[in-house]
């Protein structure tokens, strides 16, 4: 292809589209981390131990920015939710308090 060719090319400009439009969720989920991680703190300054509730949803959370970055750079050409499948992460979550300070 040429370069006019790529300039005149649909998909690139909807891609486009769709990256804009996906800096959106991606900013607002970085919050949503800051918000997160700051739960997960408090919980275990008080309880002493991770919430599970929290570490599953921030591996869902994770899952999704990591489906828009990888939409965003090029690395995939599968658009994020939800305009696919919400994304399926397959690590497992420990309560176990390894790391911290006993």
């Amino acid at each position: 292809m040429n370069l006019k060719d790529n300039l005149l090319n649909t998909q690139t400009w909807i891609r486009l589209v769709l990256i804009l439009l996906f800096w959106i969720p991606r900013c607002i989920s970085i919050w949503i981390v800051n918000a997160v991680a700051a739960a997960q703190f408090l919980f275990v300054l008080i309880t002493g131990r991770k919430s599970d509730y929290i570490n599953n949803f921030s591996l869902m959370l994770g899952s999704y920015l990591l489906q828009i970055v990888d939409y965003q750079t090029f690395v995939t050409d599968q658009a994020p939710f939800p305009l696919s499948e919400f994304p399926d992460d397959n690590r497992k979550v420990s309560s176990e308090n390894t790391g911290f300070i006993d």
